[in-house]
Parts: C-alpha cells; sequence; structure tokens
C-alpha cells in the first residue's frame, strides 16, 4: 500500500482530486488529507508518506514552504495549481511534476505513472532553471563543476560557460544533490570531479578537478576532504 497526501483546501477540488487519485492507484493506497501546512507538517512526520500532491496556496500561505521544510525527506511531490507560471520553481525545488488546474482524471493517472516510475530514484533536481535576457536556460546539474558564491547570486562553472543563478550559494545547497560539497566560504564543488587536494603555497591548498580547473579550499576543510578522497 502506498501512504498518499493531498495538501489542498479547497472541499470541492480535494473530493475530484481524490476521487482520480484512487482510480490511478486502483485503491491501493491510504489517502490522506491536509488543509493547511500546519496539518500537512504533522501529518507528514507521523506517516510514512511516499507522495504528496500539493496546492500552492493555502489560506493565502505558500505552499512552497513545505517543500522548503521537508526538503530532504523520501516522499516525491506532485504540484497541482492554477498557478502555472511558477511551474519552472516547482522544478527547481526537485518535484515530480506539475499538474494546471483544471485538471483531468488521464492528467492525474499520468502524473500518478510518473510516480510508480520514478520509484527508487533520486528525489533531487536534475536542472537549474537561470534566467537570461528574459529567457529561461536549463542547466543539468552534471554539467556544474564547481559554484562560486557572489553576493546574494551564485556562480554556476560549467566547462565552457557561468551562468548566474538568483539565489545565494546557502540557498543552493539545499537544493543539490550530495555530491555537492562547500569546501570553501565562497565555494562548492562537484565532488565527484575531484582527483586531488594540491598545496599552492605556504597554507593555501586547491582542490584539483578532472576537467583541469582549481577550486580553492578553506584550511578548516582540509581534513575532511582527504578522509573523503580516501574512502
Amino acid at each position: 500500500m502506498t501512504e498518499v497526501l493531498i495538501i489542498e483546501d479547497e472541499h470541492l477540488v480535494f473530493q475530484r482530486l481524490a476521487r482520480f487519485v484512487r482510480l490511478a492507484f486502483c485503491d491501493r493506497l491510504v489517502l490522506h488529507h491536509a488543509d493547511s501546512l500546519e496539518t500537512a507538517h504533522e501529518l507528514l512526520e507521523e506517516h510514512p508518506i511516499e507522495l504528496t500532491f500539493l496546492d500552492l496556496s493555502l489560506h493565502g500561505k505558500d505552499g512552497f514552504k513545505v517543500l522548503d521544510f521537508f526538503l530532504a525527506q523520501p516522499f516525491k511531490t506532485i504540484v497541482v495549481s492554477a498557478y502555472t507560471d511558477r511551474a519552472i520553481e516547482a522544478f527547481e525545488h526537485g518535484v515530480l511534476d506539475f499538474v494546471g488546474k483544471p485538471f483531468t482524471q488521464d492528467r492525474i493517472a499520468k502524473a500518478v505513472e510518473r510516480f510508480r516510475l520514478s520509484k527508487g530514484t533520486d528525489t533531487h533536481l536534475q536542472r537549474l532553471a537561470v534566467k537570461m535576457r528574459g529567457d529561461i536556460t536549463l542547466v543539468p546539474i552534471s554539467d556544474i563543476q564547481f559554484i562560486q558564491a557572489s553576493g546574494i547570486y551564485s556562480e554556476l562553472h560549467t566547462s565552457n560557460k557561468t551562468y548566474v543563478y538568483d539565489k545565494p550559494l546557502n540557498h543552493l545547497l539545499k537544493l543539490l544533490p550530495n555530491q555537492f560539497m562547500r569546501v570553501h566560504r565562497s565555494f562548492a564543488v562537484n565532488f565527484s570531479l575531484v582527483t586531488d587536494i594540491v598545496r599552492v603555497k605556504h597554507n593555501l591548498y586547491h582542490l584539483q578537478l578532472s576537467t583541469g580547473k582549481t577550486v580553492p579550499v578553506s584550511r578548516q576543510m582540509r581534513q575532511q576532504i582527504r578522509q573523503r578522497l580516501m574512502a
């Protein structure tokens, strides 16, 4: 049995969505309902929820607070919202799917099928949406070699281009998979690319990446990095 939570404050919408979800799962589920963020928090802490259907506007509060609060938890989220302009932001949070309102039974069935196919996969986002001259560019996480803090922004360094992401490094690291490690006050690195830690001069060390690039490392992080390299 799969435990599913629907977070929706409009009763008629909940009833319609619950009916479609039951049909998609063929009743092989335990269905919970929350009409507020507070109730959602309680249910998520008390039950082994595997999937949530989340409305982005709950009594005037922002549903993304649920995603931020439970970002590291193992359940997956499908957003169901009339605010389709927030779809990119939702995918940046690592949601599995975004279903616009009004929705159909077929669309909910497709979202549930995506959940079934995703079981056992990483819940972290796979791409970052970067705004460039009014357009949106999707940067694959796997392409990012290291990230440099730049005030309230972050610079994403890939093999051939640097992108400016409109969130600070602290925020961004909460979204990224564990392969990204903060190694300096101003730098985080894709650790899967780190090959060595080298001394540049007295008390100054850099990480050597397999791509040929180097990233500074703080004195406090050296031992932890050496241990991780030997693991």
